[in-house]
C-alpha cells in the first residue's frame, strides 16, 4: 500500500497499542502529556477519529504521537517502527517527498511543551465590574423580574440588572460574562445576548461550598427560580455542558446533585447524556421532577408559585433522607460484622466507654515490660511456623474486650468461625484448670468444629457455658476476612468508619503482614511489604491506635535464636515498627561456658534440635505446656528485654509462668 494508506491503517491501531500497554480505553485515563501532572484522569479514546484526547491540556494524539512520546523517535525512523509493529507493508516508489509524513512528535526529549496553565480567554479581558453596577442601578425601571416571579432579595443577592440602551435584563453569570434576555417577544436568534470570550456557568462555584443538595437546570431563569424556592442550583447553559463536568472532577459536591433540565426533548436527552457523564466521573445524583406539566422551573413558578416551591423542597429533602437511609444501613451492616453476629447470645447493647491511653494484654510480665500495655504505634510480633503468633494475637483480642476494649482483626488466612473456636477452645481449658479439675471437658478447635465435643448433654452444657462466657466480650471483636483482598488502604477504611460510627479507637490486630495486598502487581515482595509496614505506621499515627501486626520468619532462622534479621520481606519491619518482639523456644540462645566463652556452632545447633524436638512433644500431651520466651527486639519507647510464657497449643492458651516459692509451693507472678 502507499504511505497514505499506510498511515491511514496504522492509526486504527492505536486502540490495540493502548490496551498492550494495560491502559483502560473504556474509561478516562491519565494524560500521556509528559508535561501535563494530570492528577484528575482527563484523556479519553475517540474510537470515531482514532486518537486520544485531553479535555485538560488539549493536546489530541494519534498512535505516531503515543508511539513517539514512548520511544523518542520522530520522522521516518518513527513511522517505519510503527508499520513494523503491525506489519504493514508500504510501497515508497511513487512517494511524493513533499508530502508531511515527518510529523513533530513532542516527546520527553523535545523541546516541544503543552502549557497546562495557558490563560483563558477571560483572563485578558476587564471585569465587568462597573456594568453589571450600571445594569443593577437601573433594574428598578423594568418589572420584568417581577413577571419572571423574582423577589427583590434575589435580584439584590445575585446582582440583576437591566440594560436600558439594550432593553434587556442582565444575568451576571460570572466577573466576565453574562446572559442578557430581551424583555420584548422575541425570536430564538434576538432573545439571547452574551459577550464574546468563553461563557461562565451560572453559580457554579456554589458547588462544593453548598451544604445541601444542588439543582442542575439548563436556564439561569430556571436556577433563579430553585433558588427564590429556597434551594440552591447551578445553570449549564444548555441541556449539556463539558465544562461542567470537568469542574466536578476537581470540585466534588458534598450531597448528590439534583437533575431537573427541561420537561422536553431537548432536555430529556441532555439528562441522559449528563447522567452517564457524572457516572463516569462517579459523581452522585438523582432525578427529580419539579415542573409538572410546565415546560421548566421558570414556567412552573410563574404558573403555580406554592405547587413549585414544595416540589422543590420536597426534592432537597427526600435526598437528605435517601442519604440519612444509606448511613443507618451502612452502620447496620458494619456491625454485622461483630464477632458475637450469630451466636446465641448476642450482646444487644455494647457499654459505650472512650479508649484508654493504654492497651492491656492481659499478661502481666508483658505489660511490665511494655509500661502498661500498648499505646497508640505500630507493635509487630515474629516467629517461626506453627509456634502460637496467631494464637497469642488472639488470646491479647480478647484480653482486651474483655477489659473492654474494641479491637479489629484482619485475618487474612483463617476464616471468621476458626478464630472463633480457638477463643473458646482456650476459655474451656482455662475454665476446667479454674475448677481444678482434669481436661477431660476441654476441647480442641477441631474437636469443637467437626462436633465430637458434643457426645453427651454434660459436654453440651459445659460447652454452652464456655460460649456465654465468650459472648460477654465477643461484641467488642471485629473481624474482617479476606485472603489476598485487603490492602492497607481498605484497613485505613475500616478504622476510620469504625471511629466515626462507634466513637471508639480500637486495637488492631493484623494477622499477617506477609500477604497483605501489595501495592503494585510490578514491585517485590520485599518492597510491597516495605510498603504496607510504612502506611501501617502512618494508620497508628493518623488515627492514634495501637496496631498489632503479625510476621512471619525466614526459613533459616528456624534453628537460629530471634534477631532483627529473623522477620521475613522487610527492612522497614526494622526502622520503622515502634515495638520490635519475637518468640522462640525457651533456651534458645547461645549459652556460656565455665571458661566464659560462648558455646561453639556446631553443639549450639545439636542443643536447639534436641529443644525443638522435647518442646514439641509436649504440644502432644493435654495439660503439659511448651516453654516459650517473648523477646522485645526494639523498643522505641521503653526497655527491651524477654518474658516467659507457657504455650498450650492444643487448647490454643498461653499463661504466665507460675513462680515457685520457698515452701515448695507455688504461685502467681505479680508485678513489683
Amino acid at each position: 500500500m502507499n504511505p497514505e494508506e499506510a498511515k491511514e491503517s496504522a492509526k486504527s491501531h492505536l486502540l490495540d497499542y493502548l490496551n498492550a500497554k494495560g491502559i483502560n480505553t473504556s474509561t478516562n485515563f491519565s494524560c500521556l502529556n509528559p508535561s501535563h501532572d494530570d492528577r484528575h484522569p482527563s484523556m479519553s479514546f475517540d474510537s470515531r477519529r482514532n486518537r486520544c484526547h485531553c479535555f485538560s491540556c488539549g493536546v489530541d494524539y494519534d498512535i505516531f504521537d503515543v508511539v513517539g512520546l514512548e520511544t523518542g523517535l520522530t520522522g521516518k525512523e518513527l513511522f517505519d517502527h510503527v508499520y513494523k509493529l503491525y506489519n504493514i507493508s508500504v510501497d515508497y516508489s511513487d512517494f511524493n517527498k513533499n508530502q508531511n509524513t515527518s510529523k513533530s512528535i513532542p516527546h520527553p526529549k523535545s523541546k516541544t511543551k503543552i502549557d497546562i496553565n495557558k490563560k483563558s480567554q477571560n483572563e485578558n479581558r476587564e471585569p465587568l465590574t462597573d456594568f453589571f453596577a450600571k445594569c443593577h442601578a437601573a433594574v428598578e425601571k423594568t418589572d420584568y423580574w417581577k413577571k419572571r416571579g423574582l423577589s427583590k432579595s434575589i435580584v439584590d443577592a445575585y446582582n440583576l440588572g437591566y440594560w436600558e440602551e439594550k432593553k434587556r435584563f442582565v444575568i451576571p453569570t460570572g466577573e466576565f460574562s453574562y446572559n442578557a434576555r430581551a424583555t420584548w417577544e422575541a425570536d430564538k436568534k434576538e432573545r439571547y445576548l452574551k459577550p464574546k470570550g468563553q461563557f461562565e456557568l451560572f453559580n457554579l462555584k456554589a458547588i462544593p461550598l453548598a451544604e445541601q443538595p444542588v439543582f442542575v437546570v439548563e436556564g439561569e431563569f430556571d436556577a433563579l427560580s430553585i433558588i427564590e424556592a429556597g434551594g440552591i442550583a447551578v445553570a449549564l447553559g444548555s441541556s449539556s455542558n463539558l465544562r461542567f463536568i470537568e469542574f466536578l472532577k476537581s470540585n466534588r459536591p458534598k450531597y448528590p446533585l439534583i437533575l431537573a433540565l427541561d420537561n422536553d426533548e431537548a432536555g430529556r436527552v441532555g439528562e441522559a447524556k449528563l447522567s452517564d457523564e457524572l457516572t463516569k466521573i462517579q459523581v452522585e445524583f438523582v432525578d427529580a421532577d419539579i415542573t409538572g406539566d410546565f415546560k421548566d422551573a421558570n414556567e412552573a413558578l410563574i404558573g403555580d408559585r406554592e405547587v413549585f416551591i414544595q416540589n422543590v423542597m420536597n426534592a432537597r429533602n427526600n435526598v437528605l433522607s435517601l442519604l440519612e437511609e444509606k448511613r443507618q444501613k451502612e452502620e447496620q451492616a458494619y456491625y454485622q460484622t461483630s464477632a458475637v453476629n450469630g451466636l446465641s447470645e448476642f450482646i444487644a447493647d455494647i457499654e459505650k466507654r472512650h479508649n484508654r491511653d493504654c492497651v492491656s494484654t492481659g499478661f502481666e510480665n508483658l505489660d511490665e515490660i511494655l509500661d502498661g500495655g500498648f499505646y497508640p504505634g505500630l507493635y509487630i510480633i515474629g516467629a517461626i511456623s506453627s509456634l502460637g503468633k496467631t494464637t497469642f494475637a488472639l488470646q491479647v483480642a480478647d484480653n482486651a474486650a474483655k477489659k473492654g476494649q474494641d479491637v479489629l482483626v484482619f485475618s487474612l488466612e483463617m476464616g471468621k468461625q476458626e478464630l472463633i473456636a480457638k477463643s473458646i477452645s482456650r476459655l474451656s481449658f482455662q475454665k476446667c484448670k479454674n475448677w481444678g479439675s482434669d481436661l477431660d471437658f476441654a476441647t480442641t478447635t477441631r474437636n469443637l468444629m467437626n462436633g465430637k465435643s458434643l457426645n453427651s448433654k454434660e459436654r453440651v452444657d459445659f460447652l454452652n457455658e464456655c460460649i456465654k462466657g465468650y459472648a460477654d466480650y465477643a461484641g467488642r471483636i471485629y473481624y474482617h476476612i479476606g485472603i489476598g483482598d485487603i490492602g492497607v488502604e481498605k484497613i485505613n477504611a475500616v478504622i476510620a468508619r469504625h471511629i466515626k460510627i462507634t466513637g471508639r479507637k480500637p486495637l488492631v490486630i493484623i494477622d499477617y503482614l506477609q500477604i497483605i495486598a501489595p501495592f503494585d502487581m510490578r514491585a517485590t515482595d520485599k518492597q510491597n511489604t516495605d510498603k504496607a509496614v510504612v502506611e501501617l505506621k502512618r494508620a497508628s499515627r493518623d488515627y492514634d491506635v495501637p496496631i498489632f501486626a503479625i510476621s512471619s520468619f525466614n526459613r533459616e532462622n528456624y534453628t537460629s535464636p530471634v534477631n532483627i534479621a529473623s522477620f521475613k520481606e522487610s527492612g522497614a519491619i526494622e526502622y520503622t515498627s515502634d515495638v520490635l518482639m519475637a518468640l522462640q523456644f525457651k533456651g534458645m540462645d547461645y549459652l556460656k561456658k565455665e571458661d566464659g566463652k560462648y558455646e561453639d556452632e556446631k553443639s549450639r545447633t545439636a542443643r536447639i534440635i534436641q529443644l525443638r524436638n522435647e518442646q514439641e512433644k509436649n504440644a502432644e500431651i493435654p495439660g503439659k505446656a511448651q516453654e516459650l520466651q517473648l523477646k522485645i527486639l526494639k523498643n522505641r519507647n521503653g526497655r527491651k528485654g524477654g518474658v516467659d510464657l507457657e504455650f498450650h497449643p492444643m487448647f490454643n492458651c498461653f499463661e504466665v509462668p507460675k513462680k515457685k516459692v520457698e515452701n515448695g509451693g507455688w504461685t502467681l507472678r505479680t508485678k513489683k
